[in-house]
């Protein structure tokens, strides 16, 4: 059964408004053929006849066109309060995904600044491993994803925004204080016990090709735990639970305070990236392509 839609009722609108069929052609851009035509299909609709044909340039409405005219005006005026509202609303929010490292290291000083260059603006921040952030994007749960590692999918563009480093932690004794004083590197401290990142995490990932990268095999390692939060990753290693590789970010406060000892892991540091990813076949909305630029300009600052 052919439905009522939208298209007809501005079509016979801007006929009533405009007094004729020829006028309202020109005003929407149509042909003449195709306002009669839905003018027709809309009278066919509903079993009425809308206006008296007192000549080709005059058209007067009947009881029932003034009364369907009544009702199409309702209709779309609430239509475009409900467009007006939804792009007002969905221009003022801004959804965002991160995964451990730059949700704790980069996401505050970001959106510190955002939230002071647009007040009226509401930021959304989901935490995640990076293979979680990753899944956000690509269902559309977010408008920007910030992950410790770029994976291969086809639909996600990666921007890389800064540069980190992985490097052993240990607790802050004097056994691994007169080690370090010798300048031993990390990857000579592999038979400590070891707590490692949870699976799917950026920083993992690094972790398992560095490993392979030495021909190390995991299995041999004496691992304690894997715990996901690196904020309680470090309180164990600082308790002396076993040692870790964590990302520099992460670790620079506890290090900092004394808490906690670090080492590089090898002669050449072992680098990886921070990114911005976004969907590739998704246009960004007004407040995610401020943001992205923020984080562009601060990226080049930090070079």
């Amino acid at each position: 059964m052919e439905r009522l839609n939208l298209r007809q009722l501005e079509i016979f609108s801007a006929v009533v408004d405009a007094g004729s069929f020829t006028a309202a052609a020109e005003k929407l851009y149509l042909a003449q053929s195709t306002v009669s035509d839905n003018v027709r299909a809309l009278e066919e609709l509903l079993h009425l006849k809308l206006f008296h044909r007192e000549s080709k340039r005059r058209l007067t409405l009947t009881l029932e066109g003034k009364r369907l005219y009544r009702y199409a005006q309702d209709i779309l005026g609430r239509c475009s309060a409900l467009l007006l509202d939804v792009a007002v609303d969905s221009a003022l929010e801004l959804t965002l995904g991160a995964s451990t490292v730059p949700a704790q290291s980069l996401l505050p000083g970001y959106m510190a600044r955002f939230a002071r260059e647009n007040p009226a603006c509401r930021c959304t921040l989901l935490c995640g491993d990076s293979a979680a952030v990753q899944q956000m994007l690509l269902n559309g749960d977010i408008h920007l994803g910030f992950v410790g590692s770029a994976d291969d999918r086809q639909d996600l563009i990666y921007e890389p925004i800064a540069e980190d480093r992985l490097v052993l932690i240990t607790p802050n004794t004097p056994r691994f204080a007169a080690l370090k004083t010798q300048g031993v590197l990390g990857r000579e401290l592999f038979r400590e016990p070891f707590l490692f990142r949870e699976r799917g995490s950026g920083t993992q990932k690094v972790i398992d090709n560095y490993l392979s990268e030495i021909r190390l095999d995991p299995q041999v390692i004496h691992t304690v735990a894997y715990v996901s939060d690196p904020t309680v990753l470090q309180r164990l290693v600082a308790e002396g639970t076993g040692v870790s590789i964590l990302s520099a970010l992460a670790v620079q406060e506890t290090v900092a305070a004394g808490q906690l000892l670090q080492f590089e892991l090898d002669e050449t540091p072992v680098r990886r990236s921070i990114y911005m990813a976004r969907r590739r076949k998704s246009s960004m909305s007004s407040p995610a392509r401020t943001f992205a630029e923020l984080v562009r300009k601060q990226a080049k600052a930090s070079v």
